[in-house]
């Protein structure tokens, strides 16, 4: 970790998290100093939020690689690595002299253009300033001296956390480091991965002491509640759970500190899953205590279970409004992101031929991610008995599409553009017509970046309210936050963690299930596979959880860290996507499968590939410092 400056740096203006806030300049350029910081209670607020300023952007193709690089979203083969830094994880030129993810350090040499970079260690520094100092702010309000301390201790937590998934064991920061200190204060060597998650844990479990159940005034959604704080817990807790921390002596059996500390304990350890599930119980008990809830309630009908489903990412009519806010427990609200989004996955309206302009349809979900979705019956294709038996890449006589495309899931039609299919734009519904020639095809010219490459489009973040005016070259964009965490993430781990701890599913996990299930229209996870010949066991059970996660999460970057800590990225990341025939103009020339085409040859080496590598000049600084295992 590299030296932190004690001197306190302005901090720009800029709209990051908050829906409705900034991050202000917390004293005026080149004079600050904590009495000016801590005068008033209105500038130690803006101190407190510029504390968030360091969080990734994790919903924007072009930055950090969790929405583009876990195989259920990505981007057109044509974009180079200088522009979509997730190919640089798919294709190993990750390495500890040259990364796209100046997280640890922002002190190599040099770095490849584009570089995504975000001061963690400044923003954890920022953090206990504030716990140092907050309390003598003269005629601060108590409440909010409160709220200001647990925002504080939840971001401390948080940021070692955002270091922990992407490097593993990292050097907990325990205390704002003075200018003053020593070499030997500073160059501490990496804790171990059971030391860092009880820290962050702790810091959690006092933030939520601290923090309000909801914030009181409008403009603060989206500032840490106690709800967050719980929620990252119960996250932490299931991911320290997995097999890839826990036990994992394939991997980690010589990761050790130069004193020979191993940094991973190498027996499974099955209590965790009970802490883990212990952890999402508590958090789940205080969301529904203090009136969070899935967005649309339960149905039995498809179309409200579809709209229910999409809404709760869009917002009614494209906007955001409180009922989302009761199902999301933190985002990232910033519409410039979020209408740069749009522009890149909406299908290309109001033109036969390629443009740059309007609607450009390049970024996708994949054939795993397509093919994962559940039928009507909320069974996977090849249980269902209504479809084992059929091929889902056949058009069935009289039909425009393939079978695939029919009698799925709610979720798949909120979420999945399809030619011949419905997909809410441009003010209404209009059905895609993705064959070559026709508006939304590829053209199949090399040099036009923006188009599909496989022939889906993503629904699940466009609304109706999305459109472009050809005369006026303006878009209008929904309005929205995209979630960090949502509470159906909570009922998702305690139902994984209980599987895993008892070996079944216990009446309170499929409760939980049920509840995600009957918010889109699908029927209750028992009664499904009642038609399946009854739920499964074993390995086929913790197969089907990991979908319902998978399907809940689709594009919304989970799956990049699930498929690590379940220890199969190695396997998921090294599979091949398919695409239709882009050049076909009939329906069978069209749905004929082939390889998806990409811009590189895919690379994930184990143990390499499950982390970044930690910085050369990080470790040459720090001789305490091991680097991680294969690079």
């Amino acid at each position: 970790m590299r030296r932190i400056c004690n001197k306190l740096l302005a901090i720009a203006a800029v709209s990051v998290l908050c829906a409705s806030c900034d991050f202000l300049d917390v004293v005026p350029q080149s004079s600050a100093t904590i009495d000016d910081i801590y005068k008033t209670q209105n500038k130690a607020e803006q101190m407190v939020l510029s504390c968030y300023k360091e969080i990734p952007n994790y919903f924007h193709p072009q930055a950090f690689p969790d929405w583009t690089a876990g195989n259920d979203f990505v981007t057109g083969w044509y974009g180079s690595v200088r522009w979509f830094h997730f190919k640089s994880l798919l294709y190993g030129l990750e390495s500890p002299t040259s990364t796209y993810y100046s997280l640890w350090s922002n002190t190599a040499a040099s770095y490849p253009t584009g570089v995504q970079q975000k001061s963690v260690w400044e923003g954890i520094r920022y953090c206990y300033n504030v716990l140092n100092n907050i309390d003598r702010v003269p005629n601060i309000d108590p409440k909010k001296l409160n709220y200001y301390k647990g925002e504080a201790l939840f971001l401390i937590g948080y940021y070692h956390q955002i270091m922990l998934e992407y490097y593993g064991p990292v050097v907990i920061v325990d205390k704002e480091i003075p200018m003053s200190s020593s070499p030997a204060e500073m160059n501490v060597p990496r804790s171990t991965y059971d030391q860092c998650v009880d820290f962050i844990s702790n810091k959690y479990t006092e933030a939520a002491t601290y923090l309000p159940a909801r914030w009181p005034e409008t403009g603060n959604y989206n500032r840490a509640t106690a709800a967050t704080a719980l929620a990252y817990k119960a996250r932490l807790l299931l991911y320290a759970a997995s097999p890839l921390v826990n036990g994992n002596s394939e991997y980690y059996a010589n990761f050790k500190n130069p004193d020979g500390t191993p940094l991973m304990n190498l027996t499974y350890d099955r209590e965790k899953w009970k802490k883990a599930m212990d952890s999402a119980k508590e958090a789940i008990d205080f969301c529904e205590k203090n009136g969070y809830k899935l967005y649309g309630g339960s149905t039995s009908d498809p179309k409200v279970g579809k709209d229910n489903y999409h809404e709760a990412f869009t917002g009614p009519s494209g906007k955001f409004n409180l009922e989302n806010w009761n199902e999301t427990l933190f985002g990232y609200a910033d519409q410039g992101t979020a209408s740069y989004n749009i522009k890149n996955m909406g299908p290309r309206v109001g033109i036969n031929q390629y443009s740059g302009e309007g609607f450009r349809g390049y970024l996708i979900p994949t054939s795993d991610c397509i093919n994962r979705y559940y039928t009507k019956n909320g069974l996977p294709w090849a249980d269902d008995p209504e479809t084992k038996n059929l091929d889902p890449y056949e058009i069935a006589p009289g039909d425009s599409t393939v079978r695939l495309h029919r009698n799925r899931e709610p979720r798949f039609y909120a979420s999945i553009g399809f030619d011949r299919g419905e997909y809410e734009i441009q003010g209404g519904t209009r059905i895609l017509h993705c064959r070559r020639g026709e508006e939304q095809q590829n053209d199949g010219d090399v040099s036009h970046e923006y188009q599909s490459d496989n022939g889906y489009f993503c629904q699940k973040w466009v609304s109706k309210a999305d459109s472009y005016d050809w005369n006026s070259k303006a878009y209008t964009n929904s309005t929205y936050a995209f979630p960090f965490m949502r509470l159906a993430e909570i009922y998702l781990s305690y139902a994984e963690a209980d599987f895993e701890y008892n070996g079944t599913l216990s009446p309170t996990s499929l409760s939980y299930l049920n509840k995600i299930r009957q918010r889109c229209g699908l029927p209750n996870f028992e009664d499904s596979w009642a038609m399946a010949g009854g739920i499964p066991t074993g390995e086929k059970l913790r197969e089907v959880l990991h979908d319902e996660r998978s399907i809940e999460f689709a594009m919304e970057g989970r799956r990049f860290h699930d498929i690590r800590r379940w220890k199969i990225a190695d396997k998921e990341m090294m599979r091949k996507q398919t695409a239709w025939n882009l050049e076909g103009r009939t329906a069978e020339e069209f749905y004929q499968l082939g390889e998806m085409r990409e811009s590189g040859t895919r690379v994930f080496d184990v143990p390499k590939s499950y982390w970044l590598a930690i910085p050369l000049d990080q470790i040459q600084i720090n001789s305490n410092l091991v680097q991680n295992p294969g690079y």
